[in-house]
């Protein structure tokens, strides 16, 4: 299945970079709405492929193309294209629908937009290697460029892409960032951003040992035993999680607190439950397991492979081109086996322990998706929208910038990912100021 990772880019509109040359349609004054339009068409073109199939690609909204289309909000890249350093390229878009066209809905279903890399890079940064940089959730630097700061100074500068780290790799004193980079751990008290922090790397964090990002800044862990329903899936520490006594039965906010994380073959509910190096294996009844790396046998628990590996055809594989394909399933059939659910419906626990699973009626808008998280950690557990895995497991519409968001930190209630002061922040405020 596709990767978290991938699945929070598409649905923020925020490919990070693109190889052929970006085509700027602002140029023409003629045109002032085609870079929108180009976008939204590739949307559309989406919708229409995704109702088609009778499966997810974008989301899992029942119904017509303009219904896709609507929870997309494919208008918010207005929003991205403020910045007179970011641009759509027109030939990726192009390249990308027709990739959409031509691909199977069981590879759809695998991958969404991750299907072909012009779907993820159709948004591209303009400023050349060495030149300075903002950094921001979508890149100002040219293809193959990152921006690199050093320490917290503004701007940072364009700079060619080392080999790009993994999990762990980077010692004790820094973090493997979302950009390939190893970049310096903060403080306590000092401003954290865990928007760098890939989300299938759970064994790095921004802050220093001993600290956790708590609404973007670093702050000391929690004491054993202390009340941690709702804080940060980090908030407990090293070799501690939010647990509580019976995994089997958590009946109420007050059952959790900070507790030993869970050791190999011990009950898990989740892969943050489990000690370092470990995930919850749903395939063995929600018991933590050693995560592969390359070549190792996977199923499709999240976590079930090293970052950046990825679990391809029950395999953990790198970046090579992926070519995996979901067996698309029927209302009320199993997905024990793995499997897209048709549209309007979530792979959903159907006995105690989760070792059956259907494809049942997903929550509404406002509703709590947070029980679906124990058949499969996915966005497309709601009927209509996305499941917020960043924030309280709500199902939610992104919102644009402005526009009022529930939780502030991380949240999929906003397109830019971000909500600050119960409002959704906009691209530009994601960036540094030079």
């Amino acid at each position: 299945m596709r990767s978290i990772l991938a699945f929070l880019f598409v649905a923020s509109l925020l490919p990070a970079c693109s190889d052929p040359a970006p085509t700027d349609p602002r140029n023409d004054p003629d045109k002032p709405n085609e870079p929108v339009a180009l976008v939204c068409g590739l949307m559309r073109a989406a919708c229409e492929k995704q109702v088609a199939c009778g499966h997810p690609i974008l989301n899992n909204t029942p119904g017509d193309v303009d219904a896709c289309l609507e929870a997309q909000r494919c208008e918010s890249v207005v929003d991205v294209l403020a910045s007179p350093d970011v641009v759509v390229d027109a030939g990726a878009v192009e390249a990308c629908e027709a990739a959409i066209e031509a691909a199977s809905c069981g590879a759809l279903a695998a991958q969404g937009l991750s299907i072909d890399p012009s779907c993820e890079h159709y948004l591209v940064g303009t400023r050349g290697e060495g030149e300075s940089c903002r950094g921001g959730a979508v890149s100002d630097c040219e293809a193959g460029l990152a921006c690199v700061f050093e320490g917290d100074t503004c701007p940072g500068t364009c700079t060619r892409a080392p080999e790009r780290c993994t999990e762990g790799s980077c010692g004790p004193d820094a973090f493997c960032a979302s950009n390939g980079t190893c970049e310096a751990r903060a403080q306590v008290g000092e401003a954290c951003d865990e928007t760098q922090l890939d989300f299938s790397n759970l064994g790095d964090e921004p802050c220093v040992a001993g600290a956790h990002c708590d609404n973007f800044v670093c702050v000391a862990d929690l004491d054993a035993g202390a009340s941690c329903a709702g804080k940060s899936p980090r908030a407990c520490g090293e070799g501690a999680a939010c647990l509580c006594e019976d995994p089997a039965s958590c009946a109420s906010e007050a059952d959790y607190a900070c507790r030993p994380a869970r050791a190999e073959g011990e009950p898990c509910n989740m892969a943050f439950d489990c000690a370092d190096g470990l995930f919850c294996n749903f395939d063995d009844e929600g018991r933590c397991a050693a995560r592969g790396g390359l070549g190792a046998a996977c199923g499709g628990s999240f976590g079930a492979c090293q970052h950046p590996l990825e679990c391809v055809d029950g395999t953990c594989a790198g970046e090579e081109p992926i070519a995996a394909e979901l067996p698309l399933l029927e209302e009320g059939q199993s997905c024990v086996e793995s499997g897209s659910c048709p549209l309007g419906t979530a792979c959903t626990c159907d006995n105690e322990n989760c070792t059956e699973k259907r494809c049942l009626p997903a929550p509404g808008l406002g509703e709590s998706c947070e029980a679906l998280m124990l058949a499969n950690v996915t966005p497309f557990a709601c009927a209509e929208g996305l499941c917020d895995i960043l924030a309280g497991y709500t199902c939610v519409l992104p919102a644009a910038a402005g526009e009022p968001c529930p939780v502030d930190g991380l949240t999929l209630a906003c397109a830019s990912l971000v909500c600050t002061g119960g409002k959704c922040a906009s691209m530009e405020e994601t960036r540094c100021e030079e």
